[in-house]
């Protein structure tokens, strides 16, 4: 006898079609087969009843057939594990916010700060409360830091500690975003605060003085000068080339950005292109 229902890519099933009478006199047709793996001491089976005609049974059997067999041979997928602890955030965070939508730079300077924080800390589970990030915070800024040649313990600037709490900050903002954590634990933390430092501003004579005892790269007046005029980052300024500037006229659309990895051209900080007048004397430094 042929069987009632055909396999996947073709084969002879097993009959796996049947009908079933009620006392009532109503009569159903259902399937029933085994799942690809199933055993004799491990069967497992796949059952659907409920169908007026043999028909029906028939082509539902067949598409979960299907179903059934390209589940069984689609790759399992393991479950990400969450983050546990403090070093697992920050590499969380790390993959999947800063190297997605923040400079290289950025990122690489990022991962530097973090790697201050202590083995002990990183491994602690999560949450953390704010004291133990104080007395983190207490020990980098008494002995955070390595001399380069004696590699002996010195203490690291308050405002270094403060940009490596930052660091730890945005990390938590994220993990709340995230549904991994349910506060900020940094901001109560008190970490230093670095004394200010108010900019000064040179006078046009003193950045004519600057400009000309510029000695060393024989552009580095041109830099100079285009810097004073432009009042554009270092990094917009190195990024210029001759087909941005116009008729007396510079456009800063990039940035020349160098990491360990080289150098890497970006936008600028705000996103937009300026356009920028130059004064004659910028004009004929170049």
């Amino acid at each position: 006898m042929r069987s009632a229902a055909f396999a996947h890519e073709g084969t002879i099933a097993p009959m796996s079609v049947k009908k079933r009478s009620y006392p009532s006199g109503k009569t159903v047709w259902y399937y029933v087969f085994d799942k690809p793996g199933s055993t004799r001491q491990d069967r497992l089976q796949v059952k659907a009843s409920g169908f007026s005609i043999r028909k029906d049974a028939l082509d539902a059997e067949a598409k979960r057939r299907v179903e059934v067999q390209r589940q069984a041979e689609s790759p399992a997928v393991s479950p990400v594990p969450l983050p546990t602890t403090l070093g697992d955030l920050l590499q969380e965070f790390f993959e999947r916010h800063a190297e997605k939508k923040l400079a290289a730079k950025t990122t690489e300077r990022y991962r530097e700060q973090a790697a201050y924080l202590s083995p002990d800390l990183r491994a602690m589970p999560l949450p953390i409360t704010p004291l133990r990030f104080s007395d983190e915070w207490d020990r980098l800024l008494e002995s955070g830091g390595r001399h380069r040649k004696t590699k002996k313990a010195r203490p690291l600037s308050k405002k270094l500690i403060r940009n490596i709490a930052g660091v730890v900050s945005s990390a938590y903002v994220r993990a709340i975003r995230w549904g991994l954590a349910s506060f900020n634990p940094v901001p109560n933390s008190e970490p230093p605060v670095p004394v200010r430092r108010e900019g000064i501003a040179l006078t046009p004579a003193q950045q004519s003085l600057v400009i000309e005892a510029a000695l060393g790269c024989w552009c580095l007046s041109a830099f100079l000068e285009l810097s004073a005029a432009t009042g554009a980052r270092r990094g917009e300024v190195l990024a210029l080339a001759w087909s941005d500037l116009h008729d007396g006229h510079v456009v800063i659309a990039r940035s020349l950005s160098q990491t360990k990895a080289g150098l890497k051209f970006k936008g600028t900080k705000t996103g937009r292109e300026r356009h920028i007048t130059l004064p004659q004397s910028a004009v004929a430094a170049l």
